[in-house]
């Protein structure tokens, strides 16, 4: 290791340290913002004590009640002008330039109170504040621990210290982060203001723990390899965490999920399964219908869709490019242009409520079409389709037997992406199909949100994730030829 780069990692390092001691926030004094609504309702006050008057004039009172209400209304404009003078002077004090915060050593200041009516409103929970200088203390310690681990790997250009010292580093830079806008969510109540950060602070703390961790990377072959298989991992567990939540939540009741998130199961899934069913959510015969509508528009699509880019690569005649063109025109038209006139071409072949609307018309698959044929021209050789018509073979024959294994890889990744497509299609069936014994698993979850009495978040979690299941299972069985198409189709032979 160079020495001019370790003497940057520690001043970095350092500096991130010190910043920490450093004013990175500050809490305005809104006194006299605090004081606007007691002015108001003040002001309400004299306006009824006002009106009160008025309409004791009009019925004609005599002087002595007319002289209390009077009096009644000079008193609550006295009151309203000591309000607004006190808010003036609030104002106009030199002494109240709000309270200053940094992350250490020191805690939030003991004035400041969290503003519960944001809290109720938007249905966020209480602080922890004590988890909050946790990771704040854990963010320090492990700023000390990068820089000791790699003072400790010396010259050597690579070593397991320079790896350890990262990996601290790229998580005390996180929870660096993590704290800044954290502290800018807490709603503070008045008379103080929310965190207003100071930049020439925030933003070097920020950055200088992982310009720090760039210099660690950059200069250590061996670390560099680490922090991209740690950036794999992490986004993998980003990847996958959506669809845990979803099965997760599948197993709580609604009040678990409205209250937080959690990666542990619970022991409401039994219960789930019978709201499902009192709600006549019939799962095996949404199965069915998605399974007819996906696996019938799937082949479809991908057999004539491979046969159409086939025909275009082999046969070369007037007007191919041309075709080709319109095909490609066709990828930029939105489905919900045509949605209407779809829905009375159907109507008029007397079509609705059936499968077929959306079965047939995946034929025509304009981008898996342009998939296809970017295949093709990447990986078919046309002395096989003329060593086969030497042999005798017939067009179809050649097509089914020599070209459609060449397509494998291929067939099978547009086959995954259009069953996916329309085993969560909604937008069509939900135009086409009226009849309850034909409606698929997406309009079924659909109608979990139909009651007017209480929404059953946790049927609905367990509603998608059997609607979800298949896709996984397909998924994971032929993920292998996802990755073959991508890599023989990412290869000029």
């Amino acid at each position: 290791m160079k020495k001019n780069v370790r003497i940057a990692f520690a001043v970095l390092t350092l500096l991130s340290l010190v910043f920490m001691f450093l004013p990175i926030a500050h809490f305005d004094d809104n006194s006299a913002a605090s004081m606007s609504a007691d002015i108001e309702k003040q002001q309400e006050r004299v306006e009824r004590a006002q009106a009160n008057l008025d309409r004791h004039k009009e019925a004609g009172r005599d002087a002595d009640a007319l002289a209390k209400d009077q009096e009644k209304i000079d008193k609550e404009q006295q009151k309203l002008d000591e309000l607004i003078a006190e808010q003036e002077a609030a104002a106009n004090a030199s002494g109240n330039e709000g309270l200053s915060y940094s992350l250490l050593p020191s805690k939030l200041p003991a004035e400041l109170e969290l503003d519960q009516t944001v809290i109720n409103q938007y249905k966020t929970y209480q602080a922890n504040f004590d988890s909050y200088y946790l990771n704040i203390k854990i963010a320090a310690v492990l700023l000390v621990v990068s820089l000791l681990l790699f003072l400790a790997g010396g010259e050597r250009p690579a070593s397991k210290y320079f790896t350890l010292s990262s990996i601290a580093n790229l998580i005390a830079g996180l929870l660096i982060v993590f704290t800044v806008l954290r502290l800018r969510a807490f709603p503070i109540a008045l008379p103080y203001g929310n965190a207003e950060f100071n930049l020439p602070i925030m933003l070097p703390l920020l950055v200088m723990p992982f310009l720090a961790l760039f210099l660690n990377i950059t200069n250590v072959q061996n670390t560099k390899r680490t922090m991209v298989y740690i950036l794999c991992t992490l986004l993998s567990i980003l990847s996958l965490l959506p669809f845990w939540i979803m099965i997760v939540n599948s197993t709580r009741n609604s009040n678990q999920i409205q209250q937080s998130v959690s990666l542990l199961p619970s022991r409401f899934l039994s219960y789930n399964w019978r709201v499902l069913e009192s709600k006549d959510f019939n799962v095996w015969l949404g199965f069915r219908n998605s399974a007819i509508i996906a696996f019938g528009s799937t082949l479809m699509s991908v057999y004539f869709s491979a046969l159409t880019a086939y025909g275009l690569t082999v046969y070369k005649f007037k007007g191919s490019k041309l075709l080709y063109s319109i095909i490609l025109a066709i990828i930029m038209i939105p489905g919900q242009v045509t949605g209407t006139g779809f829905y009375m071409f159907m109507y008029q072949l007397h079509w609705v409520n059936s499968f077929l609307p959306l079965i047939i018309p995946s034929i025509a698959a304009a981008s898996t079409v342009f998939f296809f044929k970017q295949y093709l021209e990447a990986n078919f050789q046309i002395s096989l389709v003329e060593a086969a018509r030497i042999d005798g073979a017939g067009e179809f024959r050649t097509y089914n037997t020599i070209i459609m294994p060449i397509m494998v890889p291929a067939m099978a990744t547009m086959g995954i992406m259009a069953m996916i497509g329309s085993w969560n299609n909604y937008l069509t069936p939900l135009m086409l199909l009226t009849d309850s014994s034909k409606k698929t698993l997406p309009m079924m979850v659909q109608e979990l949100r139909g009651d007017i009495y209480r929404t059953e978040y946790g049927s609905i979690y367990l509603g998608l994730t059997m609607t979800a299941l298949p896709l996984l299972v397909i998924y994971f069985c032929f993920s292998k030829y996802i990755i073959a198409g991508v890599a023989v189709g990412g290869v000029k032979e």
